[in-house]
């Protein structure tokens, strides 16, 4: 059994609009993208995957022990009030558009009402974070979180693939999303353990993600 730390890094992302209601300055997207669901310049994600194929030639089974999200600097929203931040790694791809759906309605990935095809097993971590404006210094801008909640099977899996995802959302407080949002650089960190598993073990946890991938 061979010890082994899976890590993606997620840029940081700058946003800037001059009415409050939108982000109408992208330059600072830095990768990231629009939700296309969601009104134009009111909410970004970012996506990415961490490759397992050559274990996976090598027929082994990433099994994962935890998971912690790093992050830099500070999140800061001018004139604004907060954001909901949702990350998420899968076995299976992510839609963010039914990713979204099912957060208006109190649900996500891996839940009841969740996104598509989502599995609690497929989805190995998940985090929910909603920050607020600090009140006592809000000309400085500084979002700190009021609540962080995870959820997620953490897994074995064979995949050869897995698929990462970060959105944001700015929140809407009086109509106004503020006139600046940034988003700072993080990680995603998942220790764990690779080894090979019995044949039989092995073949249907393959054969499953196949399929759940499949469905797409």
């Amino acid at each position: 059994m061979q010890e082994h730390t899976l890590r993606i890094e997620i840029p940081a992302c700058n946003l800037t609009g001059v009415d409050g209601v939108t982000f109408n300055d992208l330059s600072g997207l830095n990768g990231w993208l629009q939700i296309p669901s969601v009104t134009p310049g009111t909410g970004v994600y970012w996506e990415g995957t961490i490759d397992l194929s050559g274990y996976a030639r090598d027929y082994k089974t990433f099994y994962p022990t935890g998971a912690v999200i790093q992050e830099g600097a500070s999140w800061t929203a001018f004139n604004g009030s907060g954001q909901t931040v949702l990350t998420y790694v899968s076995s299976i791809p992510l839609d963010v558009d039914a990713i979204v759906a099912a957060f208006l309605v109190g649900s996500g990935p891996g839940f009841m009402e969740g996104s598509d095809q989502q599995t609690w097993t497929s989805l190995l971590f998940a985090e929910s974070q909603v920050n607020l404006i600090n009140g006592n210094l809000p000309a400085l801008g500084i979002c700190q979180p009021i609540t962080v909640k995870q959820s997620g099977s953490l897994s074995p899996t064979a995949a050869q693939v897995l698929y990462v995802m970060k959105i944001v959302i700015p929140a809407t407080l009086g109509g106004q999303i503020g006139t600046s949002l940034n988003i700072p650089a993080s990680r995603v960190v998942m220790p764990g353990t690779m080894d090979q598993e019995p044949e039989i073990e092995y073949m249907m946890r393959l054969a499953r993600s196949i399929e759940l991938a499949n469905q797409v």
